[in-house]
């Protein structure tokens, strides 16, 4: 075992551990392994150097205030489009059933107003 090498706690395989990471996986087990700090590599980063000047990027900022207020009028045509729909969803449900009880109220007394316009046309 080399001096940059460590034992897999699970199997004591030796670890030759990895360029810039802090857990690897044993190559004997598969088990997971922390590299310990004192042998973690680190990564060096390479500056390459351009020779042509950097480009301006244009950048367009934004508002937000700004976008909130152009969708404004959107989003209360959504809401009250969603607040008329749930307000048909329970008043018409509600205006049937009433329609419903009073049209079999109506039956089981012999009230209808269409017997009455007949009885007055049949009475003259």
């Amino acid at each position: 075992m080399s001096s940059q090498s460590f034992k897999c706690p699970a199997c004591g395989g030796p670890n030759q551990p990895e360029t810039g990471a802090t857990r690897m996986a044993c190559t004997y087990c598969g088990a997971n392994l922390t590299i310990p700090e004192r042998l973690r590599i680190k990564i060096i980063p390479k500056a390459e150097k351009t020779s042509a000047p950097p480009q301006k990027i244009d950048v367009i900022e934004v508002d937000a205030s700004q976008v909130l207020r152009k969708a404004q009028p959107i989003l209360t045509g959504a809401w009250n489009v969603y607040a008329y729909g749930t307000l048909a969803r329970w008043v018409l449900p509600a205006c049937l059933t009433l329609v419903v009880v009073i049209l079999l109220i109506c039956a089981a007394l012999g009230l209808f107003p269409i017997l009455w316009i007949s009885n007055w046309i049949s009475n003259r």
